[in-house]
């Protein structure tokens, strides 16, 4: 799994503080303000504001499954990379960590099959899009996420959560890791979450 970003709003606390400011026509004297001005909006759970704020995350190396879960957040946006375009020839199947060595190799050897199975199916003239229906879930993908600082809190609360199965809960942890580095007083509530 890789986790890069690509952009972040620059000096997004900075931005969401000075939003905040509007409604109530004060101001800041610096970031430390500005961090416990944000801190105090999220604890009484005003987080409009952080709507002002972006990211756009290029995720690789994840399952079909984890992408599936992922795209289910509607207030982001993605681009998914395309098995209708693309050969998937020389792409891996994620591994669960259920999985012992021997059930993997039974599960590699079924996957080999499926590949093999992919490209006769393509040299006979069937189309991508109809040629990927033999594919499993566990193909890897990427794809690229953009959201707002509110919706990616929303996504990290929901993925982080000790329930969520174990790759998209290693995705949100990555990607918790980046926008803490980047805008701390936005996310470091989650951090109990995220180290857990």
């Amino acid at each position: 799994m890789r986790v890069e970003l690509l952009f972040v709003t620059p000096e997004a606390e900075a931005l969401i503080a000075r939003c905040a400011r509007v409604s109530h026509r004060s101001q800041g004297s610096g970031m430390e303000d500005d961090r416990r001005l944000i801190r105090k909006l999220i604890s009484l759970g005003h987080e409009s504001v952080l709507e002002h704020a972006v990211a756009t995350f290029e995720i690789s190396g994840i399952s079909r499954a984890c992408a599936n879960q992922l795209t289910r957040h509607r207030l982001a946006s993605f681009v998914q990379e395309s098995q209708r375009y693309v050969n998937v020839e020389d792409r891996e199947l994620v591994r669960p960590p259920t999985f012992s060595d021997e059930d993997w190799e039974k599960v590699q050897a079924l996957f080999q099959e499926a590949k093999k199975l992919y490209q006769a199916l393509l040299s006979k003239g069937v189309p991508k899009e109809d040629a990927r229906f033999v594919l499993p879930m566990g193909i890897e993908t990427r794809l690229v996420l953009t959201a707002n600082f509110r919706e990616l809190r929303h996504i990290l609360r929901l993925r982080l959560h000790r329930s969520a199965q174990w790759e998209i809960r290693e995705l949100a942890r990555r990607m918790w890791e980046i926008l803490y580095a980047c805008a701390p007083s936005c996310f470091e509530d989650l951090r109990t979450l995220a180290e857990t």
